[in-house]
């Protein structure tokens, strides 16, 4: 059995709906998205597979859904898609005091991901997930994606991790599948 595994760090915000502490703050982290891929055999070039290839179908378009975002579930963003119209636009304005127009917007997927889509209120980046984004919610979400993008009858996705926060300690949530 051969096992191989990638990341990526991710800088984004995040709400837990319903949350009992204070992470019913918007508030954000360095993340660290990690998949691990197993085979049997090896391809013909000797991979389980490329890491070039996990990084251009699963790990990049993750970054770019995500990257200095703020991500939501469906519920919270529907009901507070006005708000954050409003405010997007009176963020985004700032910029006319600083660079003299409202510079370019930030890069978005165009196409949603796994279920997860952006969007742009105002001109500020937004992700929007069917689930409130927990770290254990993101770890089934990206082993969906994964097994989706690079899994086959010979790569199996064995499993995901996030890391949300990585100093002063290290909080992982992982997904894997029951055996």
């Amino acid at each position: 059995m051969y096992r191989v595994t990638s990341g990526i760090h991710i800088h984004f915000a995040h709400h837990v709906r319903g949350h009992s502490g204070p992470c019913i703050s918007l508030h954000g982290h360095t993340w660290k998205f990690e998949l691990t891929l197993e085979a049997d055999t090896l391809d013909a070039e000797g991979f389980v597979v490329d890491f070039d290839l996990v990084h251009q179908k699963v790990l990049m378009p993750c970054h770019l859904l995500l990257d200095h975002s703020l991500a939501l579930g469906d519920q919270s963003y529907a009901e507070n898609a006005t708000h954050l119209e409003a405010i997007g636009r009176s963020l985004v304005a700032t910029r006319c005091e600083t660079i003299g127009d409202l510079g370019q917007a930030p890069a978005m997927r165009e196409k949603p991901l796994g279920g997860a889509r952006n969007e742009s209120p105002g001109g500020i980046k937004m992700a929007v997930f069917p689930f409130s984004p927990t770290s254990e919610r993101l770890a089934e979400w990206l082993y969906g994606v994964a097994r989706a993008e690079v899994g086959d009858e010979r790569v199996r996705v064995a499993s995901t991790r996030i890391l949300e926060t990585l100093h002063p300690s290290e909080c992982i949530a992982e997904y894997y599948p029951s055996r």
